[in-house]
């Protein structure tokens, strides 16, 4: 089956090792269509991706770059007809079979649509690279200051003797496994500049009828930290429309607005589901900035038969916290992505 695979990457050395490390690890390499959006200054060097017929490198001035969402929705408009699509960080490695073991994954599932999203576990370039760690749950880690969700994630219990993915609340944009249909309705909002670009994502897919889960395999490994890596809001303190703080600023106002003043179509709620039952399923209120107990807690969701979703009900299971990745306690801020 094929699967189009979107990297955004900002100034990032990690680039092409991880298009490299993509495809040597996938059994069906053939049926991989890459597309990456390379913002730059002229001193990476990707020449090794050139050539290549699976991969397809957009070229931009760094100073161009708009944020992440600006970069991701770059890439959606080069998407080519796909069974599947992955969006990964463009400082990420893979577990051998990482493509057919998804699409397996996503099978057992059992929904419509799926979606198979977590945190990796760490790696680090200067180290020599021996895989390991273990899969986890995105949790809910409070709230900032004008309403947005913060998260962390948190080590899955039990998931040695999980007969498939477990069911997840919220998505992470840096590895992000759908079906292909996901482009088309759920299109990246350029105007999000990087906070609150998650919680946008979950909310407008499960309001178009996909299933959240959690893979219970390590099938992935992301570069946290890096502590001398330029990141876009370095580059851009100019004062004006190209400054990061304003376009982090105007992306967060707009997430909060879709949040709590739901619009659907265009890039707002999807048609299949109301956003009320999404809030109730995450167990989580937008307006109120409260999580349930169990949504604090790290727990699987309870899930009737959602408007559109195939998912039976049923009790939620207990998680217990794992340690961390160095610097990853909060998946808020840090502007990883790009």
């Amino acid at each position: 089956m094929s699967i189009f695979v979107s990297v955004a990457a900002y100034r990032d050395p990690e680039l092409v090792p991880t298009v490299l490390d993509c495809l040597a690890k996938a059994d069906r390499p053939d049926e991989l269509r890459i597309v990456v959006n390379w913002q730059h200054r002229g001193d990476e060097d990707v020449s090794a991706l050139h050539g290549d017929p699976r991969v397809t490198v957009l070229e931009f001035d760094a100073r161009r770059s708009r944020g992440v969402g600006w970069a991701r929705a770059q890439v959606q408009r080069r998407y080519v007809d796909s069974d599947w699509y992955l969006q990964v960080d463009s400082h990420t490695r893979f577990a051998a079979g990482w493509d057919t073991r998804l699409i397996a994954m996503a099978g057992r599932t059992r929904a419509a649509k799926p979606i198979l999203s977590c945190y990796p576990p760490g790696y680090d370039p200067a180290r020599e690279f021996t895989g390991g760690g273990e899969p986890t749950l995105i949790a809910l880690h409070g709230w900032t200051h004008d309403g947005l969700p913060r998260f962390r994630h948190v080590g899955i219990a039990g998931w040695q003797r999980a007969g498939g993915p477990v069911r997840a609340r919220f998505v992470a944009a840096g590895f992000l496994f759908a079906p292909g249909s996901f482009v088309g309705e759920v299109p990246y909002d350029e105007r999000i500049y990087y906070q609150g670009e998650e919680i946008n994502l979950a909310t407008r897919a499960f309001t178009w009828g996909y299933d959240l889960f959690h893979p219970v395999e390590v099938l992935a490994w992301h570069h946290y930290g890096r502590k001398d890596q330029v990141r876009h809001w370095m580059d851009h303190r100019t004062p004006g429309d190209g400054h990061w703080y304003d376009l982090d600023r105007a992306g967060r106002r707009r997430v909060t607005t879709l949040l709590r003043y739901v619009i659907v179509g265009g890039f707002g709620a999807g048609p299949v589901r109301p956003m009320s039952a999404y809030q109730e399923y995450a167990g989580i209120d937008f307006g109120r900035r409260t999580a349930t107990e169990e949504t604090l807690a790290g727990r699987v969701p309870g899930v009737r038969r959602w408007w559109g979703s195939a998912l039976d009900r049923s009790g939620g299971e207990s998680f217990g916290e794992e340690s961390l990745p160095e610097g990853v306690h909060d998946h808020h801020g840090d502007a990883d992505q790009q």
